[in-house]
């Protein structure tokens, strides 16, 4: 997302819908989401050096991308690259971090909004 007009007016607007109120919600929504997108994006061209990472599986830990079975006589991953991937294994538990307050705080505002609708 390269402009984030959106996402500011959709903040303001808000804003003046729920008042002051939802000050601290959406913006540990807005700034939760402009680190989704960063670390997703980081995500994606980080490379460990496995072979059966890719792209498009930039949310899956490490062990889920392996094989299940490995041959006995298959050589060992060097230091860099298992460094690499608890690196990546962290950054994937900030992405489902992320997810998992970006679900809380938009539950949190819509029940705000339901409640400023019916109430």
């Amino acid at each position: 997302m390269k402009n984030p007009f959106i996402i500011v007016t959709g903040a303001i607007i808000l804003l003046f819908i729920l008042g002051t109120k939802a000050f601290w919600p959406i913006l540990v929504l807005t700034i939760s989401i402009y680190l989704l997108i960063f670390v997703s994006n980081y995500l994606k061209k980080f490379e460990t050096g496995d072979k059966d990472q890719v792209a498009k599986d930039f949310w899956k830990y490490s062990y889920d991308i392996r094989k299940i079975k490995k041959s006995i006589w298959e050589p060992k991953e060097s230091l860099e690259i298992m460094n690499k991937k608890i690196f990546r294994d962290r950054l994937v538990n900030c992405y489902w971090t992320l997810v998992f307050i970006i679900f809380f705080f938009g539950c949190y505002l819509f029940t705000g909004i339901g409640d400023f609708i019916l109430g």
